[in-house]
């Protein structure tokens, strides 16, 4: 009974380890396309200048490295930092992030969409590079809820962006 145990163990672990040495590294993709009530110039600094990102109910800090780069303080999980790749004046935000055996991008693109409010298109990537934690992110790391919080936290605070000086 018990070699048969230890040898379910092994053949499952064994087979753990080849499902994540053959899983791609990037484990997870996010997107979203939103409307928040703000106009562009506004909506574009706080997401992209103003690193702080006050609004957002899943952070508990950030720390300021520098002009580039920050350092977010979750609620929930270890921090992350971040490096602004690229930056389009109120039409598109990049940076790059990486944790503890984790790395992705991040991209927002900006459209007017009147006056007073903007289209926001989101891209998150999630790239894994321990093979051995890659099935484990795929399986429990809901990267669309972050996203989805993202732009739900956005929404909730649009009065106070639309109302900013900028």
């Amino acid at each position: 009974m018990v070699a048969c145990t230890i040898a379910i163990l092994a053949v499952s672990a064994i087979a753990y380890g080849i499902a994540g040495a053959v899983m791609p590294r990037r484990v997870a993709v996010a997107t979203s396309t939103a409307t928040i009530p703000a106009p562009i110039d506004r909506l574009f600094a706080v997401i992209a200048v103003d690193r702080r990102q006050s609004f957002r109910s899943d952070l508990k800090g950030v720390e300021i490295l520098s002009d580039t780069r920050w350092r977010e303080l979750a609620n929930d999980s270890p921090p992350v930092e971040y490096e602004q790749v690229r930056r389009v004046s109120n039409s598109l935000f990049e940076a790059d992030f990486r944790g503890r055996g984790f790395c992705g991008r991040w991209l927002v693109r900006f459209t007017a969409a009147g006056d007073a409010a903007t289209t926001i298109y989101i891209y998150e990537e999630l790239v894994v590079k321990h093979f051995l934690l890659r099935p484990i992110v795929r399986a429990s790391y809901p990267l669309q809820d972050a996203v989805d919080r993202f732009v739900a936290d956005l929404r909730d605070a649009a009065d106070d962006f639309a109302s900013a000086v900028p």
